[in-house]
């Protein structure tokens, strides 16, 4: 019975598919590693894509609210840091824990 199994094993028919089975899965430079490396790149990219979609699109709301005089005042004073002629700023700064 032995015997008969390790016939099968060295048919060069089913060496050669067990060699180009190795070969595919771990050696090639399209390796099924590789392939699933880049599905990694490719999830991490389209999470970056969304990230900065988002941003852009914040970005372009702004850019939008910013064509009224008082949002455009309020933008200047709060994030700039701006002030109209006589006036004073107060900084306070707090500390989070």
């Amino acid at each position: 019975m032995q015997l008969h199994q390790f016939k099968y094993l060295t048919n060069r028919f089913v060496i050669a598919i067990i060699i180009f089975v190795v070969w595919i899965a771990f050696i090639d430079d399209n390796s099924l590693l590789y392939l699933k490396g880049l599905d990694k790149q490719i999830e991490d990219l389209q999470t970056k894509k969304a990230f900065y979609q988002e941003g852009i699109k914040q970005q372009k709301q702004t850019l939008k609210d910013l064509n009224d005089d008082k949002k455009l005042q309020k933008y200047a004073r709060e994030e700039l840091l701006m002030k109209k002629e006589g006036e004073d700023i107060y900084l306070i700064e707090t500390t989070e824990k």
